[in-house]
C-alpha cells in the first residue's frame, strides 16, 4: 500500500512540470519558478536587469521594479508583454500597498485592456479578495459590464490574463463566466491551470471549452512575475499558518 501511494504521490507532483513544459515558450529553465526562501528571491532579484542590489532595503527593491516596469517596452516577438506588463503594474501596485504581489488584467476582442486590478487580501482583509477575484467582481459591477456580459457570462472575446497561473479558486470563477484565460508566469504551486485534470469532469468541461494558454511573453515578465508573486518572503507578510 505505501509503495502504491508514493508512486501515485510522484505522478501528481509531475504532472505539473509535464504540463508546464509543453506550454514553456520563454526558454527559462522551469526550475527558475520555485523560490521557497528570501535568499534565493533576493539572488533572483539582484539578476534582473532592474539595478537591484543585495543590500537594498525592500522599498528600494520595489522603487526599482516600478521603474524598470514602467520603462520596459514590449517586443513584437512576445505578443503578450503589454498584458504581462499591465498585469505585472498591477501587481506591484498590491505589493507596495502591503499585499501580494499578483495582478490581472481584462482584454477585449480588440486587445484593448478594459479593467485592471489586483489581489487585496491583506489590504482589505479579505480572503476571496485574489487578483481575478477583484477584477471580476468590479468588472461586473461596472457600468462598462453591461456591453460584455449576458446576465453572468461573458460575451465571447474576454481574456483574463493574471501575473501568475490562477489559483483553484479564481480558474473555476474565469470558467464559471465563460472568459479565456491567460497568464504570464508558469506556477506558481498552487495554480490549476496544470492541474486542469484534478478539476471534477463537469468543471474541467467548462474550463476547456474556452482557450486556456500560457502567454506569448518575454523571460523578463515572467521573471518579475515569478518574483512579485513571492515577493511576500521579503518582509514575511501574511497570516502564518
Amino acid at each position: 500500500m505505501r509503495k502504491i501511494l508514493i508512486v501515485i504521490l510522484s505522478v501528481i507532483i509531475a504532472f505539473p512540470a509535464v504540463s508546464q513544459n509543453i506550454i514553456t515558450n520563454s526558454g527559462t529553465d522551469l526550475s527558475y519558478f520555485v523560490t521557497h526562501t528570501r535568499e534565493d528571491l533576493i539572488s533572483k532579484l539582484v539578476a534582473l536587469p532592474c539595478g537591484i542590489n543585495n543590500n537594498d532595503p525592500v522599498n528600494v527593491i520595489l522603487a526599482k521594479l516600478d521603474v524598470y516596469l514602467k520603462n520596459f517596452q514590449p517586443s513584437p516577438q512576445y505578443s503578450d508583454d503589454k498584458f504581462a506588463k499591465a498585469a505585472n503594474i498591477q501587481a506591484l501596485k498590491s505589493v507596495m500597498e502591503g499585499g501580494y504581489g499578483i495582478g490581472s488584467v481584462l482584454v477585449n476582442q480588440k486587445g484593448e485592456i478594459i479593467y485592471e486590478a489586483h489581489n487585496s487580501q491583506i489590504q482589505k482583509h479579505r480572503s476571496d479578495l485574489h487578483a481575478e477575484m477583484t477584477l471580476l467582481t468590479n468588472f461586473e459591477n461596472s457600468r462598462m459590464s453591461k456591453k460584455y456580459i449576458d446576465v453572468y457570462i461573458y460575451k465571447p472575446g474576454l481574456t483574463v490574463f493574471s501575473s501568475a497561473e490562477p489559483c483553484p479558486m479564481c480558474f473555476v470563477r474565469i470558467s464559471i463566466t465563460g472568459s479565456d484565460t491567460k497568464y504570464c508566469t508558469p506556477g506558481p504551486e498552487d495554480g490549476m491551470v496544470s492541474r486542469v485534470d484534478y478539476l471534477p469532469s463537469y468543471w474541467k468541461d467548462l474550463a476547456l471549452k474556452r482557450n486556456v494558454n500560457l502567454g506569448n511573453c518575454s523571460p523578463e515578465m515572467q521573471k518579475i512575475a515569478h518574483l512579485l508573486f513571492y515577493s511576500y518572503l521579503l518582509d514575511n507578510r501574511g497570516p502564518q499558518y
